[in-house]
């Protein structure tokens, strides 16, 4: 079950309506105040916010007007290892999208990848990603917390967008960490746990 979640939650694609469709999450729980920590935390330097400047400066000649649309661990990741952020930026001013992959603090490069199909309007709305207060690590942190592990699960998958539309019907909300452990032998729950990314407030989906 989780293999299928986690294929479809790494994959990007663009629609009509939005240029991202991402996992579909289910309602979520209370909060929670679990004071439980992991052993292992991801290493310094390589979080999602660290490596968003040198993400954005790729596109800097490409498409200087850029917004944020969505960041993600590009694979699943152990807790010990690197991770690689896939970020999806969209040109209000040319309707395009694209991707830079970037991690421990370099940028792999900007690519186009599509039409995001979004109106002046809807561009007008999507905000800077200065509202952005938790970092990935943090959100590991407290996700971890709330799983249910007696130790370091496998692997991780996170992401979250910026900007949800109205046409956009799922329960996914913008600038919420969406939390998704590979267990192993660790005992963590596979329910999608989310954390917001203004507050860091901690649920776990039901």
């Amino acid at each position: 079950m989780v293999k299928r979640q986690q294929a479809r939650f790494v994959k990007i694609i663009l629609t009509a309506a939005f240029a991202v469709t991402v996992l579909a999450l289910a309602g979520c729980g209370s909060s929670s105040t679990a004071s439980k920590t992991s052993s292992t935390t991801p290493a310094n330097g390589s979080t999602a916010m660290a490596n968003l400047t040198v993400a954005e400066s790729s596109l800097s000649t490409m498409a200087p007007d850029a917004k944020l649309l969505v960041v993600q661990t590009a694979e699943g990741v152990a807790p010990t290892a690197t991770p690689v952020w896939a970020y999806l930026f969209g040109s209000p001013s040319t309707d395009k999208t694209y991707v830079v992959y970037a991690g421990a603090g370099k940028s792999m490069g900007a690519q186009e990848y599509g039409t995001a199909g979004l109106s002046k309007d809807d561009w007008s709305k999507v905000p800077t990603s200065d509202g952005w207060k938790i970092d990935s690590d943090s959100a590991y942190t407290k996700a971890f917390a709330v799983s249910s592990a007696k130790s370091d699960p496998s692997q991780y998958y996170m992401y979250f967008l910026t900007y949800k539309p109205s046409t956009d019907t799922s329960t996914v909300e913008p600038f919420v960490w969406n939390i998704q452990f590979d267990p192993g032998e660790s005992g963590a729950t596979t329910n999608t746990i989310t954390v917001d990314a203004k507050t860091g407030e901690t649920a776990v989906s039901k």
